[in-house]
C-alpha cells in the first residue's frame, strides 16, 4: 500500500485527472445502458469504440483527421503571426492601436458561422476559404493577450534599464518581451479551441472531408455512434494541443508559474 501511495502522491495531477476520465466514462456507459438504451439518442464509449474500429478499417479516420488537421495548422499558424504582429504594433504605437481597434472590435465580434459562407462564397470551396475562417477564429486571442502582455510591463523595470543607459532596443527584448510572453503564450493556448471550432464550422460548407463533415454526415443519416467518434477525435486534438503547448510555455518561460 505505501508503495501505491507513494506512485499516487509522485504523479498526484495525472492520476487524478485519469481517474476523473474513467469515472466518466463508466457512468457515461451506466447511462447509456440503463436508461436510455437509445442508440439515435445516445451512445456510450463502447459503442463509439466501436464505430470508431469500423471508421479506421474502412480508411475514413486517417483521411478526415487529416482533412482536418491541415485546415487547423495552417490556419492557426497565420493566426498566432498575425495575432503577434498586430498585439506588437497596438502595444507599441497608441495611433496604431486608435487606427485598428474599430476593425478589431468589428472583426471579433462577427460571429464565424455567419462570416463562414462570406468567406466560401469569396474564396471558394476549397481549402483556402477554410484556412481564412480558422484563422479569424484564432487571431483574436492571440492579438488581445499579446497586447496585454506588452501593455502591463512592469513600469520599474524600463525605469530602472533607462537609467543605466539602456536603449529602447535593449529594453524591449530584455524587459518587454519576457515579460509578455507568458500573455502570449495563454493566447495561443486560448485560442486552439476557437481554431478548431472555426475549422470544424468550415467544414458545414461544401467539404468532403474532415471531422466537421464526418459529424454532419454521420447526423443527417442518424449514425450517432459515428458522429460521436468525430465529437470524441476533436476532443482529444483539443486536450493534446492544449497540453503541448502548457509544455512548449515551461520550456520557453520557464520564469513563468503556470498552474492552469
Amino acid at each position: 500500500m505505501n508503495a501505491i501511495g507513494t506512485i499516487y502522491r509522485s504523479h498526484e495531477k495525472k492520476w487524478d485527472a485519469a481517474i476523473s476520465v474513467i469515472a466518466g466514462l463508466v457512468i457515461w456507459e451506466i447511462v447509456d445502458a440503463v436508461m436510455i438504451n437509445n442508440p439515435l439518442v445516445l451512445v456510450g464509449p463502447g459503442r463509439i469504440a466501436e464505430a470508431f474500429f469500423d471508421l479506421l478499417a474502412r480508411g475514413e479516420i486517417a483521411r478526415h483527421i487529416y482533412a482536418t488537421f491541415v485546415e487547423f495548422i495552417l490556419g492557426y499558424a497565420v493566426g498566432i503571426v498575425i495575432g503577434i504582429a498586430l498585439g506588437v504594433a497596438m502595444g507599441l504605437s497608441p495611433t496604431t492601436k486608435r487606427i485598428l481597434n474599430p476593425w478589431v472590435t468589428i472583426s471579433y465580434n462577427a460571429p464565424v458561422v455567419l462570416l463562414a459562407p462570406l468567406f466560401i462564397t469569396a474564396l471558394g470551396v476549397g481549402i483556402a476559404s477554410k484556412i481564412a475562417i480558422v484563422f479569424i477564429s484564432a487571431v483574436f486571442p492571440v492579438l488581445f493577450n499579446t497586447y496585454t502582455g506588452m501593455t502591463t510591463v512592469d513600469g520599474r523595470l524600463v525605469e530602472a534599464l533607462r537609467a543605466f543607459g539602456a536603449t529602447s532596443k535593449q529594453i524591449f527584448f530584455k524587459v518587454t518581451v519576457p515579460s509578455a510572453l507568458p500573455m502570449v503564450m495563454t493566447g495561443l493556448r486560448l485560442s486552439v479551441g476557437r481554431a478548431i471550432v472555426g475549422a470544424i464550422v468550415s467544414e458545414f460548407f461544401g467539404a468532403r472531408a474532415g471531422i466537421g463533415f464526418l459529424i454532419t454526415a454521420a447526423s443527417e443519416a442518424f449514425r450517432t455512434a459515428e458522429a460521436f467518434v468525430g465529437v470524441a477525435l476533436l476532443a482529444i486534438g483539443g486536450y493534446l494541443s492544449f497540453e503541448m503547448l502548457k509544455y512548449a510555455e515551461r520550456k520557453i518561460a520557464p520564469w513563468y508559474d503556470n498552474r492552469v
